[in-house]
């Protein structure tokens, strides 16, 4: 079987999921917007003054609101938690340098749902929790998307790839009062290893909250993220914490027919149920300190397994990529790190939310092994919340992310690439916020001969 024809075979798989969202989410999304910010542009309280009957729906936590008491009831009496949001972003690439990409818009969305059950609740298990995700990610990433801007940097962690799967699901059990976790599932490494939830609310690039993409060239997966894996969480206090966790690897053998970059794991485990470890495993670690106005976190993953990288095309001419695999006689130890450090300097009171928050994250790993193009990466965020009179709750927010190209990649021509974001996240309820946003791609791909590029669209999330 060819590549394309495998290739072709995956995409007619991927899009047989119904297509009523791409078809009508963005007018949905426009006349959602427009009504809200009409009744809900001033966030004072207004629910004792206003006879509208749909005051509640913009002051309750959800868009579903709490059905009719029963979701509450749900969640106290048995422990049983169901939430889930909608993440929309939709850009326009108006300039792309000389990069001889389209010019056009795209929108991408995530839907996620995830029940929560707790046991203890439910079953008299004291400290046992059930934890299930499932997600469908679609659409156009026309930052990402090589036939676009091509920046290495796109506007969603997923984007590269549609999915329609039980994303995430584990069992975890505390001990001796929450002090001491164990997971056992399918788990992503990037969500518990090097991710910032903060930023996450703050940027629409990925840079900021997903920084330290340096896990993958450990070879942890990322098509999907989420593989089988184990973690154990120490939290002796308020102030520390450590995380340890092993996850498999599953790229898949070269002499397989199915193994093809990005797209392994649909054929491996495609409807993430599976808990077969494979090609190895990653160790992940990260040890964390959480003080009044800050926290600091290090982290360092380790890939024991028998990895090797293929180099494919010229570094002269900015076309050499890499391609995972794995073989008897290949090497290993290939480990990443990461710092990250979060400050807030400046507070009106303990108890207020206007704030100015300071981020800084650097990753790091060897040059000559991994599977994305670069081994560096420096991010650094500004958040200015609350300042806005009236608007406790929107922030101004400032990013910069530079990519640096790995060793035997690196030519004089073709090194980083910089990415700068600037938004304004508007809350316009407690469950739709909305963030128009501005993007910078210096020298894009990380070729100084494509120039700059320009990205403006908005990005939606509705939680329900």
């Amino acid at each position: 079987m060819t590549t394309t024809t495998l290739l072709t075979q995956i995409m007619k798989r991927v899009h047989a999921v119904p297509n009523w969202i791409s078809e009508y989410r963005m007018p949905m999304l426009v006349l959602l917007l427009c009504t809200v910010s009409i009744s809900a542009f001033s966030q004072e309280d207004n629910s004792k003054s206003s006879p509208n009957p749909f005051v509640n729906l913009w002051d309750q936590q959800s868009l579903t609101g709490d059905w009719g008491s029963a979701r509450t009831r749900l969640a106290e009496r048995w422990g049983v938690s169901l939430t889930g949001f909608w993440d929309n972003s939709y850009y326009a690439d108006p300039i792309v340098g000389n990069t001889q990409g389209y010019t056009g818009t795209g929108n991408w969305s995530r839907i996620r749902g995830t029940l929560d059950i707790d046991m203890g609740k439910l079953a008299r298990l004291n400290g046992l929790s059930l934890h299930i995700t499932s997600t469908l990610n679609e659409g156009l990433d026309v930052i990402h998307d090589s036939r676009y801007m091509n920046s290495l940097v796109g506007i969603g962690n997923d984007t590269g790839s549609h999915q329609l799967r039980l994303d995430s699901w584990w069992v975890k059990q505390d001990l001796f009062h929450g002090k001491l976790s164990l997971y056992a599932g399918q788990i992503s490494g990037v969500d518990f290893f090097g991710f910032i939830s903060q930023d996450l609310s703050h940027f629409s690039s990925v840079g900021p909250y997903y920084a330290p993409f340096e896990l993958y060239n450990s070879f942890a997966s990322f098509d999907p993220m989420t593989t089988p894996a184990a973690l154990i969480e120490v939290t002796p206090n308020k102030h520390f914490r450590y995380r340890t966790m092993i996850q498999s690897i599953t790229e898949g053998n070269p002499s397989d027919a199915n193994a093809v970059l990005g797209f392994y794991n649909w054929f491996n485990n495609s409807s993430g149920t599976s808990m077969q470890m494979k090609d190895g495993v990653v160790w992940h670690n990260e040890v964390a300190y959480f003080y009044r106005l800050g926290e600091g976190h290090f982290g360092v993953s380790y890939s024991g397994a028998k990895a090797y990288t293929e180099w494919l095309g010229s570094a002269s001419n900015g076309t050499l990529v890499t391609v995972p695999g794995f073989s008897k006689d290949s090497s290993a130890e290939n480990e990443n790190y990461y710092w990250i450090l979060k400050q807030t300097v400046y507070r009106s009171t303990s108890a207020s939310s206007r704030s100015v928050d300071l981020g800084g994250t650097y990753a790091w790993g060897p040059a000559d092994k991994g599977v994305i193009p670069y081994n560096r990466q420096l991010v650094l965020t500004s958040e200015f919340n609350g300042l806005v009179p009236k608007r406790p709750k929107d922030s101004i927010n400032f990013a910069f992310n530079y990519l640096g190209i790995r060793g035997p990649m690196e030519t004089p021509t073709f090194r980083s690439e910089k990415i700068y974001e600037f938004n304004y996240s508007l809350q316009l309820t407690r469950w739709l916020q909305w963030m128009p946003d501005l993007q910078f791609h210096q020298d894009i791909a990380a070729n100084p001969k494509n120039g700059t590029g320009i990205a403006v669209g908005f990005r939606s999330v509705i939680t329900f």
